[in-house]
C-alpha cells in the first residue's frame, strides 16, 4: 500500500513496478518449485503402488482420483470411478498401508481419506499470519 501511495503522491512508478515484478517472479518461482515437488510425489507414490501386484490397477485408479480430490470417502471414489465399494475400500486400505493416503476419521464406517502429503504441498504458504 505504501508503494501505491508513493505512486499517487510522488509518481514513483519505477519503484512500484520493481516491487510488483519482484513479487510476481517470486510467486512464479515458488509455484514452479511446488509443481516439481508434486510431480515427484506422484511419481514416487505410483512406483510404490505398482509394487502391490494384483491390487495395483485399482489402487492406481484411486491414486489418480486422489490427485484431483485429495480428500475423499469410499462412496465418492466408487461412484466417480464406477468401481464397487469393496474394490475401492480395498484399494484405499492398500494405499494407507504403503503410506500414500491417510484415514483421518478413525471410524469403521463413513471413513474419510486424505492425500495429505500432496495437500500439504498445495497449501504451503497459505497459513494465516499470527497476530503480533
Amino acid at each position: 500500500m505504501d508503494q501505491l501511495q508513493r505512486v499517487r503522491t510522488e509518481g514513483a512508478w519505477e519503484e512500484w513496478l520493481e516491487f510488483f515484478l519482484e513479487g510476481a517472479a517470486s510467486t512464479a518461482q515458488e509455484a514452479a518449485q511446488a509443481a516439481t515437488r508434486i510431480l515427484s510425489l506422484f511419481s514416487a507414490d505410483r512406483k510404490k503402488i505398482q509394487k502391490l501386484g494384483r491390487p495395483a490397477p485399482s489402487a492406481l485408479r484411486v491414486h489418480e482420483y486422489m490427485q484431483r480430490k485429495p480428500i475423499a470417502n469410499i462412496g465418492a471414489v466408487a461412484n466417480a470411478l464406477k468401481l464397487s465399494i469393496p474394490t475401492v475400500a480395498g484399494a484405499l486400505n492398500h494405499l494407507v498401508r504403503i503410506g500414500v493416503v491417510e484415514e483421518v476419521t478413525g471410524k469403521r464406517r463413513d471413513r474419510l481419506f486424505t492425500y495429505s502429503r500432496y495437500f500439504n504441498i498445495v497449501n504451503e504458504g497459505t497459513e494465516p499470519l499470527r497476530a503480533r
